[in-house]
């Protein structure tokens, strides 16, 4: 059996009203691109997502799909779906229509010109998002950049076409906690970035609760920087620096003003703060310790209930994924 050249990976979360519509524009759009397939990843949605992309599969051979026994997340449903794609080329993108199928041929003319990566940013950056999502997301970045290994610039997105010699290098990445827009970066191949206009969502609303975005930048954090762990040197150094100066000017104000330095205010605000400090570095630590033993538990980070195969056979039956195959 020949394989495709172009394999497009679709996460999909109660997206039953899409999946017919994006099924046909990616047929319309890749009928020119030579052979090709779509994946879905069914992330244990629970409207009628996976029947949609059931019938989707059964009238179109070039239909294929995994579902999740529940929701383990857009990360992970991305990494399966990397898993098992086969095109050449792997275009990764949501199933929403935020991210505009219309810029695939785009995507593989930048491949076909020797791109490994081809990755896109908002042409407006972040501001076509609401304003506090927006600005956090250019806070994030900033901070992001300042100290992590990867520069990730504002308004990128997981639309992006990787090469299958990247899609084999994600696949044998063993790291269980998975931000892949800051981990094909991390790789460093050759990468050319692509500008669109975000799409206007059809059907459903944005699975991106403030959580999950809190969760995802967390991650995007961990995974690609250890300068948080050095916060607790530096609030050390600062909290001596602050202690070294009250010593002297009690000791000038005793010996050259005749007076004594009282005030229960500033002294119980100074330990608040330190107390505070203490917290959040242990916060900070607690989370690299917690992310620590969860790659040392080796747990799957995600199981497949289904695949296209089951559909043919009649069978569904589980299947755990380990983290790194």
């Amino acid at each position: 059996m020949n394989e495709p050249d172009i394999s497009v990976v679709l996460p999909a979360h109660n997206e039953a009203g899409n999946i017919t519509r994006m099924t046909a524009t990616l047929e319309r759009i890749l009928k020119d691109q030579g052979r090709y397939e779509i994946v879905f990843v069914d992330d244990g949605s629970d409207d009628d997502t996976l029947s949609a992309i059931r019938d989707a599969a059964a009238g179109s051979s070039s239909v294929r799909y995994l579902s999740f026994t529940r929701n383990f997340g857009h990360q992970e449903a991305l990494r399966a779906g990397l898993r098992h794609a086969r095109g050449r080329a792997v275009i990764v993108m949501d199933a929403d229509f935020e991210h505009p199928p219309e810029l695939i041929p785009q995507l593989i003319a930048a491949w076909h010109d020797g791109a490994k990566v081809v990755a896109t940013k908002r042409e407006d950056g972040d501001a076509s998002l609401p304003p506090m999502k927006s600005f956090t997301s250019k806070l994030y970045y900033k901070f992001l950049d300042a100290i992590g290994d990867v520069r990730i610039e504002p308004g990128s997105a997981d639309f992006m076409l990787l090469d299958r010699n990247v899609v084999n290098t994600i696949n044998n990445f063993a790291d269980q906690d998975v931000f892949l827009r800051g981990t094909v970066r991390w790789f460093g191949y050759p990468t050319r970035t692509v500008t669109f206009s975000r799409g206007s969502r059809t059907y459903g609303k944005s699975k991106y609760t403030l959580k999950r975005m809190i969760d995802l930048a967390v991650t995007g954090i961990a995974a690609h920087s250890v300068q948080p762990l050095r916060l607790a040197i530096w609030l050390a150094l600062a909290a001596a620096a602050i202690g070294f100066l009250l010593v002297v000017y009690s000791v000038v104000s005793f010996f050259f003003i005749e007076s004594t330095v009282t005030g229960w205010t500033s002294l119980m605000a100074t330990v608040a703060i330190l107390g505070a400090a203490q917290l959040l570095v242990l916060g900070i630590i607690g989370e690299y310790v917690g992310r620590t033993l969860r790659e040392a538990r080796g747990r799957p980070t995600y199981v497949i209930a289904e695949t296209e195969t089951d559909l043919v056979s009649g069978e569904a039956s589980a299947k755990l994924v380990q983290s790194a195959e």
